[in-house]
């Protein structure tokens, strides 16, 4: 949560600098229309801004699909490892063998052994 605090005041501080150092007015011609002395930095944030909300409204509908097909995905992995457990159940848990197969006993009596205290 502090990060995210910190990066956002450094982000504002950008924008004061990038503001304060694009101060000129700019006229911008637009079909039949001429704005004149538009502020630069208003007409690039404005900008950045509607290319923001363009490029969401082309990618969430996207995003919803997968997002549908990953919850299936879930609920059918699900199922499959119910399947797996009803037909093949798990050992009781007091037989817990090692993965490779092999015990190994750590009861070994002989104090002849390097490691051993």
């Amino acid at each position: 949560m502090q990060a995210v605090v910190i990066l956002l005041l450094i982000l504002a501080v950008l924008l004061v600098i990038f503001t304060l150092q694009n101060q000129m007015d700019i006229t911008i011609h637009l079909f039949f229309w001429d704005i004149e002395k538009a502020p630069l930095v208003l007409v690039l944030l404005g900008c950045i801004f509607l290319g923001y909300i363009l490029s969401a409204i082309y990618f969430y509908p996207r995003l919803w699909k997968l997002k549908k097909d990953y919850k299936k995905l879930i609920r059918f992995n699900d199922e499959l490892k119910q399947l797996h457990e009803l037909e093949h159940p798990q050992k009781p848990e007091d037989e817990v063998t090692d993965p490779e197969g092999i015990e190994f006993d750590d009861d070994d009596e002989e104090d002849d052994s390097f490691f051993k205290d």
